[in-house]
């Protein structure tokens, strides 16, 4: 019986002893930074120098597979690399674990010779997305470099941007800045398309070019209009008038045929007068107004230049009424 008294004395004293200690090393453990879990990936940024060395693993052509032995930095690495002393890599936002892999593998183009410079510019600094793996070594699913004379613009980590908007400067474009002239005139033809077709059904061009089809052969005289009134719609751009024997062919620039196909009106069914512009600044200009047999309704304004030009290529088939020197034929 005093035997097992002792035994259990002394067993009780073994446990005593034991368990302290074995308190001390969870302790310890706990207060080690916890690593990033198995494939996710989080950022980590590297220093160049010395204490960097690269080794290839594989190269198959266009691309080369590297492994990268470095130094842990003792606290955080920071975004930018500021936490850390030439040849070391860090985690953007904790330090490096005691049991953490000190390796990264990466897949670079084979030309790229950073990594020779990163072995002796302590100013060469990379960034990687990566995670560990249960391998050995960290992975980099994707990384970038630079220089200390031209650092990147910065940036908020992952772990912070939960609930908070990224600046700015954080945001990229969603084009390249140098396609942008490209972007507007896109942008200006989309918006301007649909205001070119409404703008043929409002001023009556549609209705003529139902009534009077193209049969421009390409023969004539040509002329430019300058800016034209037709009806209430004023088009700026004007339009080409083309005079043969038969026809005066009326046509629009290739930019605004949407809405606007080219019409050919026999000299019979058109007549001129004189008339004057209707608006403001130029109020009270005189012009030459067109009207067409089969919608006498719809006025076409052009300066009286152009109504002229017009009068004298019809051959004598055209008349300007009201103008005190009208054109004639062979005048």
């Amino acid at each position: 019986m005093r035997c097992s008294r002792v035994a259990l004395l002394l067993a009780s004293f073994a446990v005593g002893g034991v368990l302290p200690g074995s308190a001390a090393n969870v302790a310890a453990q706990s207060a080690e930074p916890m690593p990033p879990p198995l494939g996710r990936e989080r950022p980590l940024t590297c220093r160049g120098g010395p204490g960097l060395v690269f080794d290839t693993l594989a190269a198959d052509g266009a691309r080369a597979q590297l492994s990268l032995v470095f130094t842990a930095s003792a606290g955080p690495a920071g975004l930018e690399g500021q936490g850390l002393e030439p040849g070391q890599c860090g985690w953007v936002e904790r330090p490096f674990g005691e049991r953490e892999p000190r390796r990264i593998h990466l897949s670079i183009a084979a030309s790229d010779t950073t990594p020779q410079r990163s072995m002796l510019d302590g100013d060469i600094y990379w960034g990687f997305l990566a995670y560990p793996t249960d391998s050995g070594y960290i992975n980099a699913a994707g990384y970038r470099h630079w220089h200390a004379s031209s650092p990147p613009a910065p940036s908020t980590p992952p772990a912070a941007v939960a609930g908070a908007a990224p600046s700015r400067r954080s945001l990229p474009l969603p084009f390249d800045v140098r396609y942008l002239p490209l972007f507007a005139l896109g942008l200006g033809a989309i918006i301007s398309i649909p205001g070119v077709v409404l703008m043929g059904r409002w001023s009556g061009w549609r209705r003529l070019a139902e009534r009077y089809p193209d049969r421009n052969s390409g023969r004539g005289t040509s002329v430019r209009s300058g800016k034209l009134v037709m009806n209430k719609s004023l088009y700026k751009m004007g339009v080409r008038f083309t005079m043969d024997e038969q026809y005066l062919h009326v046509a629009m620039s290739l930019l605004a045929r949407l809405g606007h196909r080219p019409l050919s009106v026999p000299w019979s069914d058109v007549a001129a007068a004189r008339d004057e512009w209707p608006w403001f600044p130029f109020k009270g200009e005189p012009m030459v107004r067109l009207t067409f047999a089969a919608h006498p309704d719809i006025r076409i304004l052009v300066r009286m230049a152009v109504g002229r030009r017009i009068a004298e290529a019809s051959g004598g088939r055209l008349r300007i009424a009201g103008l005190h020197d009208t054109v004639a034929a062979g005048s």
